[in-house]
């Protein structure tokens, strides 16, 4: 888990904070994840990604209010994580991804019980919209 470990050591909870706090910037950063699921690749983690999708969409718009803030910050930065060109590893090397699923699968973990919450409270938040 060392690449959790490096990922909690570096800046990218405090972005993710930041954007928790500026809606326009978290509403670029969800239209980013929509685009991101249209590609190809992590297609074992899709179902969990556009969970995610749905959760920050549904946070966004207002639709969901009553959201754990520490949860919506690790999702925002594992998001910020998973979209930008600097990872640990390369996209484009090899075995690329697996920094990013590292993060990923550790994110939905830690926030498992909240988005749980939110599949419970949004039970067509999946099905609702497109990415």
């Amino acid at each position: 888990m060392s690449f959790v470990v490096r990922f909690l050591q570096s800046n990218w909870i405090i972005i993710a904070t930041k954007y928790t706090y500026n809606p326009k910037r978290l509403k670029a950063l969800v239209l980013q994840l929509g685009l991101f699921l249209s590609r190809k690749g992590l297609t074992h983690l899709r179902k969990q990604l556009k969970l995610m999708y749905c959760y920050l969409w549904d946070i966004t718009t207002g639709k969901y209010k009553d959201y754990d803030i520490c949860s919506l910050i690790y999702i925002i930065a594992a998001t910020l994580y998973l979209l930008s060109p600097v990872d640990m590893i390369p996209d484009f090397f090899p075995m690329g991804f697996v920094d990013d699923t590292a993060i990923i699968i550790w994110t939905l973990n830690i926030s498992s019980k909240e988005l749980e919450r939110y599949k419970k409270q949004n039970s067509d938040g999946e099905e609702d919209k497109d990415a």
